[in-house]
């Protein structure tokens, strides 16, 4: 009997270790950010607060979101999205130009292109982006790239 018990034992541990690691790698493969918006409408001003949302499906939808501005990190430890299916931020832009706005939760991305501009120099702020890391997804520099391609595309419109 004492064979029988070591059996049962290992049996069920290993069931344990199996749904523990199913449980902790299926998350991560099912998140997925449906879409990002930021309130109010264009122009977009410095100075002015405004709340990022994005719409989270999937099996991972309680996972860490992380949101970039321009690559650069809004939310270093990750926000835990509340309510079920939404992560909310406040953002406040300092500076005029394009931004691009990045949501991602379990390696799934999307972005939002937002211009800000800056009311008492209405003509300036129009420097497109540099490229950045994006997190851990990847995408910042093809962000940055777009950003600049944009951002020449519509610098020269004048010339």
């Amino acid at each position: 009997m004492n064979s029988l018990s070591r059996r049962i034992g290992a049996g069920v541990a290993g069931g344990a270790i199996a749904a523990a690691v199913a449980v902790y790698a299926a998350p991560q493969a099912g998140a997925t950010v449906d879409s990002v918006s930021v309130s109010g409408s264009d122009p977009y001003t410095i100075n002015t607060q405004y709340t990022l949302t994005a719409a989270l499906s999937g099996a991972g939808i309680g996972l860490l979101v992380y949101w970039t501005d321009n690559g650069n990190t809004l939310t270093p430890a990750g926000k835990v999205p509340w309510p079920v299916g939404s992560s909310t931020l406040n953002w406040t832009p300092t500076t005029a130009g394009q931004h691009l706005i990045t949501a991602s939760q379990g390696g799934n991305v999307k972005t939002i292109v937002v211009n800000v501009v800056d009311p008492a120099n209405p003509g300036g702020g129009t420097t497109p982006p540099t490229g950045g890391t994006g997190g851990s997804a990847g995408t910042g520099s093809a962000s940055g790239l777009l950003g600049g391609l944009l951002g020449g595309l519509t610098g020269s419109a004048g010339s």
